[in-house]
């Protein structure tokens, strides 16, 4: 446990690194301890090959800061915090081993701050949140579960992606959107969701990627996306490639996620994971947080995107931002339009921790204020920083600066829904 320290320049109030079996490395970065609750999601992330000791840890503390700047922005009473959990491919792949450490890492956290509370987020689905939730006394440090144990199915639902998509619909017109195409890196939770929400305002989804690759219609009407999610729905990233090779003469499969980034579309969206873009001179440095970085300059070249909407938490650097925002694109920040998820996690736990755990009759109109919540806090988020134009992400700042003033640090009080 290290308290007051700092992590590429940025103070953290504590970050807590926990070992576990297979050399599993957990960290958690909490942001700021100003508020009573502390709130974020973990992730688990397989190590590449010569990854240095400190791999993750750039991260961690980027995606923490992240989490604060998106609280304010959806009005919430707490501080920010994430845990990125570095391990191997084959435990990324094992809910057993997963949930296990999962439940030992957070136990040791909440020993030494006992206001976090841990969403769901990569690799870390709602089944692993609701078997977590069942250890001894970590139900008050758990959220995002599913509605059989008491929670609004945040990633079933979609919630991240009706923010997302709240977003691109207040700043495209209706008639316009109908002539756009899209890609979605990342088709799961998030891009999956987004991918539908966006067919039904004809939207046409010419490609989606997964950790396994990249999928794209050979017509121009797109894909086929209602059948594609139902496949995903069912088998997830299985489902997603037998789907591809049961339709081969609608759509081409190739085994390189990376390729998705010379697609043509008018709308991207990379819903999987930090610092998937960056500008040339940055790819260097950038790699030791994510080996895949792209060089947002060819991808500009190969897509001509027109919006960019960030469904990951810093999906591209600072500069490669503003980079595309000089050249006309419209880069819609993390902290204002993927903070549905969030939204959702605090309401469940909110509901939750005033009383018991609600059936599932109860949680219906909980849902459906979460989500009218949801759509109200990212449409206004957006109108603002449409009113005004030095670049979207300095706008973001405002947004958040305003609402700091309004949230007292000492509040605790639940915020209307």
């Amino acid at each position: 446990m290290d308290r007051d320290i700092e992590i590429e320049g940025e103070p953290f109030a504590l970050v807590v690194t926990t070992y576990h079996e297979a050399g599993t490395v957990a960290r958690t970065a909490i942001h700021r301890q100003n508020f009573d609750r502390r709130i974020g999601g973990a992730r688990f992330v397989p190590r590449p090959p010569d990854a240095a000791d400190d791999f993750g840890l750039a991260e961690v503390g980027r995606l923490s800061c992240a989490m604060t700047e998106k609280s304010l922005a959806a009005m919430i009473p707490a501080d920010g915090q994430k845990s990125v959990l570095v391990t191997t491919p084959e435990i990324v792949g094992d809910e057993d081993r997963k949930t296990r450490i999962l439940a030992e890492h957070i136990q040791a956290v909440a020993t030494v701050d006992p206001g976090v509370i841990f969403g769901p987020d990569m690799n870390v689905p709602e089944e692993i949140q609701n078997r977590v939730s069942a250890a001894d006394g970590l139900l008050d440090h758990v959220t995002g579960l599913s509605v059989q144990h008491g929670g609004l199915s945040i990633d079933h639902r979609g919630y991240t992606a009706e923010g997302l998509v709240e977003a691109v619909r207040t700043c495209v017109p209706a008639g316009r959107l109908a002539r756009m195409t899209a890609s979605i890196q990342g088709f799961g939770a998030v891009g999956a969701h987004a991918g539908r929400l966006l067919d039904g305002l004809g939207v046409r989804v010419r490609a989606v990627s997964n950790a396994r690759g990249m999928l794209s219609a050979v017509e121009n009407d797109g894909l086929d996306v209602n059948t594609l999610f139902a496949a995903w729905e069912a088998s997830g990233d299985e489902g997603v490639l037998a789907w591809a090779r049961a339709n081969e003469d609608r759509v081409e499969w190739t085994d390189d996620p990376d390729a998705l980034f010379s697609v043509p579309c008018d709308i991207f969206i990379p819903a999987a994971r930090t610092m998937v873009l960056a500008l040339p001179e940055q790819l260097d440095h950038v790699r030791g947080e994510n080996p895949r970085v792209q060089d947002v300059t060819t991808f500009f070249d190969h897509t001509g995107v027109r919006v960019l909407v960030e469904g990951a938490n810093g999906p591209l650097s600072r500069e490669a931002e503003r980079w595309l925002e000089e050249r006309g694109v419209l880069v819609l920040p993390d902290w204002i339009v993927n903070c549905g998820g969030l939204i959702g996690c605090w309401v469940e736990w909110e509901e939750r921790h005033a009383g018991a755990r609600p059936d599932a009759d109860a949680l219906e109109p909980i849902h459906a204020r979460a989500l009218e919540r949801v759509h109200r806090t990212v449409r206004e988020n957006v109108q603002e920083l449409m009113r005004g134009r030095p670049t979207f992400r300095e706008l973001a700042g405002n947004v958040v600066g305003r609402n700091r003033g309004m949230l007292k640090p000492d509040s605790s009080a639940a915020v209307a829904v």
